[in-house]
């Protein structure tokens, strides 16, 4: 009976120390998507238990790996020209979901704000707006950049909040 109690420690005990953890992944800006499939393929290839690779669209210069153990991350970018190395410390899981989700512009908008359009056919101008729709997520804007008055209305993901240099 000893023997079995032993095989059960020493099973709760692999369990415990097998669960996934995540760890950010130092990379080249705008090379995140690069490291990512090489560490994929990697991970195959040789092996390594890597269980998800997540790229942040928001955070520029970093991946995030999803492993038991900091040394396989590291395995998996070793010799990678676009890999810096692994961060230490361990990232929570509510950390990385915040990173994830979207956000919702438009309920960040009021009226009066300055933003630049990111899409459609008044591309790259400043815009002034007037109105939000939050529950259709539409704005509408009056467009400064052109000399008559002209009000547009437009998705709120086709804007953006314009960095003013007084703002800062």
């Amino acid at each position: 009976m000893s023997e079995d109690k032993e095989a059960k420690k020493e099973e709760t005990g692999t369990r415990a120390r097998l669960e996934p953890r995540l760890f950010a992944v130092r990379t080249v800006a705008g090379r995140e998507l690069d490291v990512a499939l090489i560490v994929e393929q990697k991970a195959k290839d040789e092996d390594i238990p890597i269980y998800s690779i997540i790229v942040p669209p928001r955070i520029k210069g970093y991946v995030i790996v999803e492993t038991p153990a900091a040394f396989h991350a590291s395995n998996a970018i070793q010799g990678i020209r676009y890999a810096k190395g692994v961060v230490p410390g361990i990232l929570r899981y509510e950390d990385v979901e915040r990173l994830l989700k979207p956000e919702a512009v438009v309920e960040t908008l009021k009226p009066g704000d300055i933003v630049e359009i990111i899409s459609g056919p008044f591309r790259g101008m400043k815009a002034q707006v007037v109105r939000v729709v939050p529950g259709k997520n539409e704005v509408v804007l009056n467009v400064l950049e052109i000399e008559y008055p002209l009000q547009i209305t437009v998705p709120g993901d086709s804007v953006r909040p314009a960095k003013e240099r007084g703002a800062q």
